[in-house]
């Protein structure tokens, strides 16, 4: 587990991911693309990522579908 911290309107939050994760996460922070300044900020990024999971899903269950016999 590591350890990444998150400041959201003024507070410090730190949280414990998975390395790999944790990585990647800290590496979108760097890049700007997670801005967790405000809450609204952070919905929204949250938002973004959920929407990104949904359509990789979508696609995962179409190549399922062609694979199946």
């Amino acid at each position: 587990m590591k350890k990444i911290a998150l400041k959201i309107e003024g507070k410090e939050y730190e949280i414990s991911l998975e390395e790999e994760f944790a990585d990647y996460v800290q590496k979108e922070l760097d890049q700007g693309k997670l801005d967790t300044k405000t809450i609204k900020n952070l919905l929204q990024a949250y938002l973004r990522k959920s929407y990104e999971c949904f359509k990789l899903q979508k696609k995962l269950n179409e190549l399922i579908k062609k694979i199946e016999p």
